[in-house]
């Protein structure tokens, strides 16, 4: 498997863990993630706080359906299926695009079919 497609399919259940000391180790420490209804996030620091306080997801599971990536990018798309910090059932379509740097993931942008989930 390709190292980027790896990383990403790593990155995904890393999340999905809460394995907030992992995801550390996944990303450069300026990594920037754009998701919407969010400002952009800005260093790993940040990235964490996100996951850990601000995301509206309680928990879940991303199924990837699609991993590819080429020269310092990599893209998927797949289906998140979970529950928010309210209880209520969560189920999306989501793509993701990412940059890599020093074989961490520098930059990332999350699409969604409706806003701020």
């Amino acid at each position: 498997m390709d190292p980027h497609e790896k990383l990403i399919r790593t990155l995904f259940s890393t999340i999905d863990a809460s394995d907030w000391a992992t995801l550390r180790t996944l990303v450069t420490s300026d990594v920037a993630y754009d998701r919407p209804g969010f400002p952009e996030i800005n260093g790993v620091d940040d990235l964490c706080d996100f996951y850990q306080a601000k995301r509206p997801i309680g928990a879940g599971v991303h199924e990837l359906r699609s991993v590819m990536s080429g020269g310092l990018q990599g893209f998927c798309w797949g289906h998140f299926s979970g529950v928010s910090r309210e209880g209520a059932p969560l189920n999306e379509l989501f793509a993701d695009w990412f940059e890599f740097h020093d074989g961490r993931i520098h930059r990332r942008r999350t699409f969604f079919y409706r806003p701020a989930v």
